[in-house]
Order: structure tokens, then sequence, then C-alpha cells
């Protein structure tokens, strides 16, 4: 291996955390975007979670795009916390 480059491929799948960060958003932002059916995901496994494709991302953002003349206030969908149990 040596005097070769290492010519890594940058991944087209990110992580909700890599994601998120994409979108400048929390995770919690993104896990609700895919639960309502905003954004399409892969499922890797049953603990490595979902991975979101860059190219959908970048989708996603030209759909939400508005510009100022026709910009309403939309609400973002509330996630369902799950994890949390009141008792």
């Amino acid at each position: 291996m040596s005097g070769q480059q290492n010519n890594r491929v940058p991944s087209r799948l990110l992580t909700v955390t890599e994601a998120a960060q994409f979108l400048g958003c929390s995770e919690t932002n993104v896990y609700a975007l895919i639960e309502c059916g905003d954004l399409p995901f892969v499922s890797i496994g049953r603990r490595k979670g979902y991975r979101l494709d860059r190219m959908d991302l970048e989708a996603f953002i030209d759909r939400r795009k508005q510009s100022k003349a026709v910009a309403s206030p939309t609400k973002m969908p509330r996630p369902k916390l799950k994890h949390i149990r009141l008792d």
C-alpha cells in the first residue's frame, strides 16, 4: 500500500447526526421528518439505525425553498418521543 494515495470515496449515505448537521437542525427534527415521511431513509440493521441519502437531503431543501413574497410560516412536525415514558 505504500506509495498509493488513499482514494476514499465520500459516502452518499449520512447518519442522522450528519444529516442534522447538513440541514442545520437537531437530530430530533431529522427523526420527526423521517417519521412523517418527508425524508426517505435506508434502514441499516437493527442497531445501526437510519441512513439518509445526501441527494434526498438536497431535494428536501429544494422543496422547502420559498421566496419572501410567498413565504408563510410552516410548523415542523412534532416528534413522537417514544423513548420517554412518564409514569
